[in-house]
């Protein structure tokens, strides 16, 4: 296992190797983890041989993989209610997805399909030779700029709070950003958030000049045959890390995770999500067939613990890409519920458009489908030296602000991890 390991970052260097030389490339990264559902190792493809700008047109089944993202503000053209006039941190499209010139795909079962020689270096260089990308280590540790100060996050949050009770809605997922002026090597930045922060849905995105630098742990929904499922996050505690060996802590740490596992806010705020899956799983659905046979999860991640269910059915025979996407999106652990009624109110309190944050990086190759949450990421526009991230979490009547917002920073350590000095 250490050895396949070794391997597969060494192919995720040559991978990266290769996308500097591409307009457009997309790597899926499993990290990994232990995934039932899972069935790719590691995914790339490179350059664009066909562009499909709707999602009707996107091939239901096709034999070689279809890659592509949705932005958050894909919203407003399946709500005729929503709108957004607010700029994004980083400008991607509100949708893409595309046939790749070339791409090479490994399965967690060890087979390869695709253009293999992709793996593996241009060249003689030597396979066993080091790193092909001459890893610093750490990247620049940028200045960043809060888009939502601290004071006005708080106050926000007793306004979210006062909406609850107002009977508004129930639940906001409410996100705020940062940003900075920094020049990185985005090739180099990934290959250290693979190392520092694993992650089961992790994604490299090039599309011109922005970058997406994904370490997210959520699934968005997945597909094989006419199985449907989706794996929704809400609650989070920090992992205990020792302050002076700064090696985990198991015994604080299994502590952490216990106390998550129970509590009631967060299993309330998890369970709240998990009804709305089911709502929106149902429009495409079997009528009977959507379960959950998996509620409120603790998984553990490199920097925090999770809580997870998972919500599955079978889909109806005429439903494709662009139904199952008009039924489910955006998904309803970055929104809250009712989603309408959030989004509408959302749009006020953020102050910047969330663009490719909170949408979805993902793939449709043969039978299956495989679409992440896009949290934990960086993203970076390299003609404008901009860096950015955000980050959010569920606000509820019982929400205390400063949790809220030290929650916001706890989650913010895995994608910054990558500018740590140590």
């Amino acid at each position: 296992m250490e050895n396949q390991g070794i391997t597969i970052a060494y192919q995720l260097e040559c991978l990266l190797e290769k996308a500097r030389n591409e307009s457009f490339a997309c790597i899926f990264l499993s990290a990994g983890r232990s995934d039932d559902h899972g069935q790719i190792s590691l995914m790339a493809g490179f350059g664009i041989a066909e562009q499909f700008n709707d999602l009707s047109d996107v091939p239901s089944c096709p034999e070689s993989p279809i890659m592509g993202y949705l932005g958050y503000d894909y919203k407003n053209q399946i709500e005729a209610s929503l709108e957004s006039d607010l700029t994004q941190l980083v400008e991607f499209d509100a949708l893409k997805f595309v046939s790749p010139e070339r791409w090479v795909a490994i399965e967690k079962n060890g087979i390869v399909s695709g253009d293999e020689s992709l793996l593996f270096p241009r060249g003689n260089q030597n396979l066993n030779g080091g790193s092909l990308l001459n890893f610093c280590g750490n990247q620049n540790s940028p200045q960043w700029q809060s888009q939502t100060p601290k004071e006005t996050y708080l106050e926000n949050v007793e306004r979210i709070k006062q909406h609850i009770v107002d009977g508004d809605f129930y639940e906001m997922n409410y996100c705020i950003a940062f940003t900075a002026k920094e020049e990185i090597d985005p090739y180099d930045a990934f290959m250290l958030l693979s190392r520092k922060a694993p992650a089961p849905f992790s994604v490299f995105l090039k599309d011109g000049d922005r970058y997406l630098l994904c370490a997210s742990p959520e699934r968005f929904f997945g597909k094989r045959g006419d199985l449907i499922f989706s794996q929704p996050i809400k609650g989070t505690r920090p992992r205990v890390f020792d302050s002076m060996s700064l090696e985990l802590d198991e015994v604080r740490d299994c502590a952490v995770a216990r106390e998550l596992g129970i509590s009631e806010k967060d299993r309330a705020e998890n369970i709240m999500i998990v009804d709305l899956v089911r709502n929106d799983l149902s429009k495409v659905c079997e009528v009977g067939s959507v379960q959950v046979p998996e509620c409120c999860a603790v998984y553990s991640f490199s920097h925090v613990h999770q809580l997870i269910s998972t919500v599955e059915g079978r889909l109806k025979p005429e439903v494709g890409l662009k139904e199952l996407i008009h039924a489910t999106f955006p998904m309803g652990s970055m929104t809250g519920a009712p989603k309408i009624s959030v989004m509408q109110h959302t749009n006020h309190l953020e102050g910047f458009a969330r663009g490719i944050y909170s949408g979805s990086v993902g793939f449709v190759w043969k039978q299956n489908m495989d679409f992440n949450v896009v949290i934990r990421a960086l993203q970076y526009d390299s003609q404008a030296k901009t860096l950015a991230y955000a980050v959010g979490g569920a606000i509820t009547y019982d929400s205390v602000a400063e949790q809220e917002y030290q929650e916001c920073l706890d989650k913010a350590s895995a994608v910054l991890s990558i500018f740590e000095t140590n």
